[in-house]
């Protein structure tokens, strides 16, 4: 039991580790500012600004860069998928292989991340963000309950488990009246935009 227990932090880590890198990751996709001033498919100086551009040195370095960063995810990916090295890592590693393959993978794209220069993302956010972020668990924690609870049965162990990470994670949670007025303003501010016609609309 005391070696099985070991392995629960190690697979904590890794699955909160993956499960960032997946949020970062589409933080990164969908940032609008990366895809300003690029002209309109089809447009008259789409054709020009594509040969300026592979013409440009300062242009061609950063995409070998980013070229490279793709291809160590790829094959890191690819390689630790194999029959060959997943056989490798279960001898040496038992039960942690799966965990240690998504480890990697997630860092793979952290390193990606790094070299981009994207920085911390709560650095981004304002003081009134990080308040509330300070008084609640990460939604991942929504996650680990649904896999502890959400089951056909419960052995003592298991019930055990499940009672004291729901109580290690309710008393975190903590919201006051000014974490609550402003997610109010949060929720009001995304109606608004929601409801904004969109540009090309008819109105």
């Amino acid at each position: 039991m005391a070696p099985a227990l070991l392995l629960i932090p190690a697979a904590l880590a890794s699955f909160i580790l993956a499960f960032g890198t997946g949020v970062e990751f589409v933080r990164f996709t969908s940032l609008r500012p990366l895809l300003g001033g690029i002209p309109e498919p089809g447009g008259p100086d789409a054709r020009q600004g594509w040969l300026a551009a592979l013409q440009d040195r300062s242009i061609l370095v950063p995409l070998a860069w980013d070229l490279g960063l793709l291809l160590l995810f790829v094959g890191q990916h690819s390689l630790m998928a194999t029959e060959t090295v997943k056989a490798w890592m279960s001898r040496y590693f038992g039960v942690l292989q799966r965990s240690l393959y998504v480890a990697c993978t997630a860092l793979a794209l952290q390193v990606y991340y790094h070299v981009l220069g994207l920085g911390e993302p709560l650095a981004l956010k304002s003081p009134r963000a990080l308040r509330l972020f300070s008084h609640l668990r990460h939604p991942v924690c929504v996650e680990l309950l649904t896999v502890l609870w959400v089951v056909p049965t419960l052995g003592t162990d298991r019930l055990l488990l499940a009672l004291l990470l729901t109580l290690y994670l309710g008393l975190a949670h903590g919201l006051d009246q000014q974490d609550l007025r402003y997610l109010r303003a949060q929720l009001q501010r995304k109606l608004h935009l929601l409801s904004r016609p969109q540009e090309g609309e008819a109105k």
